[in-house]
């Protein structure tokens, strides 16, 4: 049988580097296990704690960046904070597969722990509002409001497509607690307590609840702009 402690001796730099030995530690071995599929749960919430932390990273290069006015670098760097976030998402459909009866063994182990408990997860609604700060600081460096913007898109082409990231990211980021508060329905159940006395079903609120709202109310006031300037007597698409 495939010992599962332990990979490789840690001698190759590509180990030394990446810190094999420290990161198999780090997981429950095989008989400490509760059944066959809480490596797979442990190592799903691992792994997003070090992805959460790369994003971080990101959000915080972001607002430097956009303080001193490098748009471009600012925008690829949301755009992939946003392919993290989406990854994440895709991800939870390997707990997915995880019978409910089996999970509740696992989650025994949790103590009154919960996701809302991850330091990298409350660290990102932490950094959240910085990116808006940052960005509200270009709107008034740059003489430029959301409308200006929105409705001449081709002549602020840079801070256009930053405000299409910031979009992009949050989108992601409220699909991936859609997809998490979908998981605990699937698993746990919407009708129940959580360890902490919470119910699970106040986590759909989060899903709906934007980073930055007002880059979603602007998409309003354009619509309503353009109708009032554009649309022909009589009627037109949007009343």
């Amino acid at each position: 049988m495939t010992d599962l402690n332990s990979f490789g001796d840690g001698s190759t730099d590509y180990e030394k580097y990446i810190h094999t030995q420290d990161i198999y530690k780090l997981q429950k071995t095989a008989d400490e296990w509760v059944n066959e599929e809480e490596l797979l749960f442990q190592s799903v919430h691992q792994g997003m704690e070090t992805w959460l932390k790369v994003v971080i990273q990101h959000l915080t290069q972001v607002c430097a960046w956009m303080n001193e006015s490098n748009y471009s670098e600012a925008t690829r760097f949301l755009n992939r904070s946003a392919d993290v976030l989406q990854w994440l998402g895709e991800g939870l459909k390997f707990p997915e597969s995880i019978a409910p009866w089996d999970y509740h063994k696992i989650r025994m182990g949790l103590g009154k722990g919960s996701g809302q408990q991850s330091p990298t997860y409350q660290k990102l609604h932490e950094v959240a509002p910085d990116v808006l700060d940052a960005f509200e600081a270009t709107l008034k460096r740059e003489g430029k409001t959301l409308d200006d913007i929105q409705q001449d898109p081709h002549a602020h082409d840079q801070l256009y497509a930053l405000t299409k990231s910031m979009l992009r990211f949050d989108q992601h980021l409220m699909h991936w607690k859609y997809r998490h508060f979908q998981l605990v329905k699937r698993i746990i159940g919407d009708a129940v307590m959580s360890l902490k006395g919470v119910p699970a079903s106040a986590l759909e609120k989060t899903t709906h609840e934007p980073a930055f709202p007002d880059l979603w109310a602007v998409i309003n006031r354009t619509t309503n702009t353009y109708n009032a300037k554009h649309r022909p007597e009589g009627g037109g698409a949007y009343q």
